[in-house]
């Protein structure tokens, strides 16, 4: 009968010739997920500072609109119509003191600063281009509550009567 030392001894002596170091685990899934997502991250900064400049000219588009939006109303209140509210007319205003050109019904805004205005004596619509092929439109009326909204590729006043949703 072994004692308890020569018991130890035989215990730790099997062990000590099958050790072997636990082998190194790879991180490289690790590394390839933070990879990943740094990369979409960058891309994503990346393209909110790409579309940044067109996000500006929507705004100014529909501050545009709204302006002219504003001296339309007020012409259609001094006269009782918004036949007045005409080219002509809206350029007679100064609208948003002179910074805004109103061009005819059938006349192309060529981009912002310019709108192309429709008017007659119960409809008024205005459109103007953000970019090229895309355009914003307001069309108010006697008979609806509210004005209309839309967008198209045809920049014209005309083009603008097809306005027919509540927002933009």
């Amino acid at each position: 009968m072994h004692d308890d030392d020569e018991i130890l001894e035989t215990y730790e002596h099997e062990f000590e010739f099958d050790a072997e170091p636990p082998a190194r685990r790879s991180n490289r899934g690790f590394w390839l997920v933070a990879g990943s997502i740094l990369i979409g991250s960058i891309v994503l900064v990346v393209e909110i500072f790409a579309n940044r400049p067109i996000a500006n000219t929507i705004g100014h588009a529909q501050f545009d609109l709204r302006a002219a939006q504003a001296a339309a109303l007020k012409i259609s209140s001094t006269s009782g119509s918004f036949a007045g509210a005409n080219a002509d007319g809206m350029n007679l205003e100064r609208l948003d003191e002179g910074r805004l050109v109103a061009v005819g019904p059938d006349d192309v805004s060529d981009g912002v600063n310019e709108i192309s205005v429709y008017a007659d004596e119960d409809t008024w619509a205005a459109a103007v281009s953000a970019r090229p092929g895309a355009c914003f439109y307001l069309k108010i009326t006697t008979t609806e509550e509210g004005p209309l909204y839309g967008v198209g590729t045809i920049c014209t006043g005309r083009a603008a009567l097809t306005a027919s949703d509540t927002r933009w």
